[in-house]
């Protein structure tokens, strides 16, 4: 389903997916440090998914997870968060 979309605006996998989430009104924080990538990311507002391909791609989500991390391993992999003083 993302490849035809990717194909059909002409854009990448992971572009339809951040797109999909700001036309959602999703609140995205992608990560990448390789310069590329941020042009990438930011190069997703010259086009605009149909209500029905929104529709779609909501359709996925079948309630699993795909990340699941207790915060013991968050702390020992990513380092402890703690909010400001």
């Amino acid at each position: 389903m993302f490849t035809k979309l990717a194909e059909k605006y002409g854009k990448s996998n992971v572009q339809i997916i951040l797109r999909w989430h700001i036309q959602a009104g999703n609140i995205v924080f992608p990560k990448t440090t390789n310069p590329d990538h941020m042009k990438d990311n930011f190069d997703i507002f010259d086009f605009e998914l149909t209500a029905d391909e929104m529709a779609e791609i909501r359709a996925l989500d079948c309630g699993k997870r795909f990340f699941n991390m207790t915060l013991a391993d968050q702390e020992k992999n990513l380092g402890a968060w703690h909010p400001a003083d």
